[in-house]
């Protein structure tokens, strides 16, 4: 199951409601963004996009971006 979220915040940022702001995410990654101060960024356009998640300065006061999404997984496999 995945969960639609605004990757600039539809209330705190007032993002865009479209698709190019959109990303689906899992529970676990959802709450990162919204509990623990990650941010996402999106590289790209559909499914070859790159989803980069950025760690809080309390984690990595660098905030070097992770690659997530099929990216990752296929990097994996």
């Amino acid at each position: 199951m995945t969960k639609a979220h605004h990757i600039e915040w539809w209330a705190r940022d007032h993002g865009g409601t479209d698709l190019d702001n959109g990303v689906l995410l899992c529970e676990t990654c959802h709450h990162l963004i919204h509990d623990n101060g990650r941010d996402i960024r999106i590289e790209g356009i559909g499914v070859r996009a790159k989803v980069w998640f950025l760690p809080p300065p309390s984690t990595d006061p660098l905030r070097t971006p992770r690659l997530g999404g099929r990216a990752r997984t296929e990097l994996l496999a």
